[in-house]
C-alpha cells in the first residue's frame, strides 16, 4: 500500500488528477506526495482562505471543540483504521521502537478530549465566547479575539503525532491551515487531518497538507504571501533564515530548539525510594531517545550530609539498570552518522574526565552501548547530550547551584522534571522559573505535558490572536447618535 502524505480537499477531483505525483520508500513504506508548486500553493491559500470565512469564521468556538473531541475517540479507539496505519508506519518510517510509538501516541491523543480542549481554551481565555464575538472585559467595555484567517504551519518532525498540537490550535482560533510535514516524519499530519474529514468535512476543508523542500524560496515565498501568520518549529538556523524570508506584515511565531533537564531532592534517593526515581526518570530519557525536547539531558541531584539517601554512584547504576531494561523492550533508534559521531565523542570525553577526577563516573553497556549515564560535577559548564539516551547526573549540595548552572542557557531549557517532598515543590520551581524554565511536571511524566501548559513560555492560543477593545466610551458616549432617541430634539 502507498500512503498519501498529502492532504488536499482545496482541489477538485480534476485538479487532482492533474497533480504531478512522486513515490519515495522508507522503512519499507511506499510514501507518495504531489510535486509542490508556487502556483499550486497559491491555490491553496486562496481556497483555504474561503473555506475559513465560510466554514470557521462563523462557527461556535464549542461546537468546534466538540468536533475535535469527536475525532480523539475515533483514535481511541484501538482497531481505527488510521490509528492502526499509524501505529505500523511510524516506527518504520522513524526507527522508534513499535511498543514505544503505540503507548504514547495513544497517551498524547487523550489530550485533545473535549474536556482537556476546554481546559486548554481557558487556559487563556477565560470566556472562550471572545473567540466567536464581543464580550464583557475585566477592564470595562467590550473584547473580541480574533486569530489569523490563514496560516501557514512548519511542522517538527522529531517526534511522532506533533502536527496534531498545532493544527488543533489553528481551528480553536478559527484559522485555517496550510501545513508543511518535516522530511523527518511526513505522515501523521495527512492521517490526522483525514480523520477530521470522517467527522466533519467542512472543518476539514479548513485543513491542506503539502510537503516542499524546507527553505525553497519560491514555494514559500507563495506561502508567505498567501498567510497573515506563520508557525514554525525547528532548528536556531533555520528559524533565523525564516525571519529574513516571511514579509513584515506576516507575524512569525516561532518554537525553537530546547532541552529540559530533571531535578532530585535529597529525599528522592533515599534507600526506599531511589529504584522508583531511577526508574522515573529512565523513562523519561527513553522517552524518543530524547530527540523529544521534554526529555531531560542533564539531572541535578541534591546532596546532603544526611546518610538517609544512596551515593550518586549507587544511583547512576540503578538508572543504568532500568535503561538496559528498557532497550531490551524498546530499542534505541538507530542513529545517523552525524548522531553516533556526536555521541561517541561525548562518550569518549565523558570517559576521559573520569581518569583525571575520581568525582566522576561513567555508566555504559559497553563499545556499542545504547545508553550512557555520565556523572560530572556541577562546576562544568552546562551541556546538554548529543540525545540518543545519554544522562549527565551532576550533584549539587543546595537548590541555588541549579540557578547558577543554569544561567548562561535561559530560555534554552524547557521543561524540569521534579523528585521531591510536596512541601519543597515551590522552593525548586521558584529556582527554575527564575533560570528561564517555563514547565515542572513530576518525574516520570515530563513526556506528557498538561492541557494548557505554556509551550516556550508562552500562551498556546493566546499567541496566535490578536484583539479588538471596544471601549466604555462607546456604550457611555454614543447614545447620542441614537436615531430613536429625541431626548436632545
Amino acid at each position: 500500500m502507498t500512503l498519501d502524505v498529502s492532504f488536499l480537499p482545496q482541489l477538485t477531483d480534476a485538479e487532482h488528477s492533474a497533480l504531478t505525483w512522486t513515490t519515495s520508500t522508507r522503512g519499507g513504506v511506499a510514501l507518495q506526495a504531489p510535486e509542490p508548486t508556487p502556483a499550486l500553493v497559491t491555490t491553496l491559500t486562496e481556497r483555504l482562505r474561503d473555506a475559513q470565512q465560510t466554514h470557521l469564521a462563523d462557527r461556535s468556538v464549542l461546537d468546534i471543540v466538540d468536533a475535535l473531541g469527536r475525532v480523539q475517540a475515533l483514535w481511541a479507539n484501538p482497531d481505527f483504521s488510521l490509528r492502526r496505519t499509524a501505529e505500523d508506519a511510524l516506527p518504520r518510517l522513524t526507527g522508534y521502537a513499535p511498543l514505544h510509538v503505540r503507548r504514547t501516541l495513544r497517551d498524547y491523543l487523550t489530550t485533545f478530549r473535549r474536556d482537556r480542549l476546554l481546559r486548554f481554551l481557558a487556559q487563556d481565555f477565560p470566556d472562550p465566547g471572545v473567540l466567536d464575538g464581543f464580550r464583557p472585559s475585566p477592564a470595562g467595555g467590550r473584547r473580541r479575539a480574533r486569530g489569523p484567517a490563514v496560516l501557514t504551519q512548519v511542522f517538527a518532525g522529531n517526534v511522532p503525532g506533533l502536527p496534531a498540537w498545532d493544527l488543533i490550535c489553528g481551528l480553536l482560533v478559527k484559522s485555517a491551515s496550510l501545513g508543511k510535514p518535516a522530511s523527518g516524519e511526513p505522515l501523521f499530519a495527512s492521517l490526522f487531518t483525514r480523520s477530521l474529514a470522517e467527522i466533519d468535512a467542512d472543518l476539514a476543508s479548513c485543513l491542506a497538507i503539502l510537503p516542499w523542500p524546507g527553505g525553497d524560496d519560491a514555494i514559500e515565498t507563495a506561502a508567505f504571501a498567501g498567510s497573515d501568520a506563520v508557525v514554525a518549529t525547528g532548528s536556531r538556523a533555520a528559524l533565523a533564515d525564516l525571519r529574513t524570508r516571511v514579509p513584515a506584515r506576516v507575524r512569525l511565531i516561532e518554537h525553537g530548539a530546547t532541552v529540559s533537564v530533571a531535578v532530585l531532592a535529597a529525599e528522592a534517593l533515599r534507600t526506599d525510594r531511589y529504584t522508583e526515581t531511577a526508574r522515573r526518570l529512565a523513562r523519561d530519557i527513553a522517552h524518543y531517545d530524547q530527540q523529544a525536547c521534554l526529555s531531560p539531558h542533564v539531572a541535578y541531584i541534591e546532596t546532603t550530609a544526611s546518610d538517609t539517601g544512596v551515593p550518586v554512584d549507587v544511583f547512576a547504576a540503578a538508572v543504568a539498570t532500568e535503561l538496559a531494561a528498557i532497550e531490551r523492550r524498546n530499542p534505541r533508534a538507530p542513529l545517523t552518522l552525524e548522531e553516533a559521531a556526536a555521541w561517541t565523542s561525548a562518550r569518549e570525553d565523558a570517559e576521559f574526565s573520569t581518569w583525571d577526577d575520581e568525582a566522576q563516573s561513567l555508566f555504559t553497556a559497553g563499545d556499542d552501548s545504547p545508553w550512557a549515564v555520565s556523572v560530572e560535577t556541577v562546576n562544568s559548564p552546562f551541556q546538554a547530550s548529543p540525545l540518543g539516551r545519554f544522562v549527565r547526573l551532576i550533584p549539587v549540595t543546595e537548590p541555588s547551584a541549579i540557578g547558577r548552572s543554569l544561567a548562561g542557557v535561559t530560555r534554552i531549557v524547557q521543561s524540569a522534571g521534579l523528585a521531591c517532598a510536596p512541601a519543597r515543590a515551590e522552593e525548586f520551581a521558584e529556582v527554575l522559573s527564575a533560570a528561564g524554565v517555563d514547565r515542572v511536571a513530576a518525574l516520570g511524566r515530563m513526556g506528557a505535558p498538561a492541557a494548557g501548559w505554556h509551550h516556550d513560555g508562552r500562551p498556546g492560543l493566546g499567541d496566535l490572536v490578536t484583539w479588538t477593545d471596544l471601549e466604555p466610551s462607546v456604550d457611555a458616549e454614543l447614545d447620542l447618535y441614537d436615531p430613536d432617541d429625541r431626548s436632545g430634539a
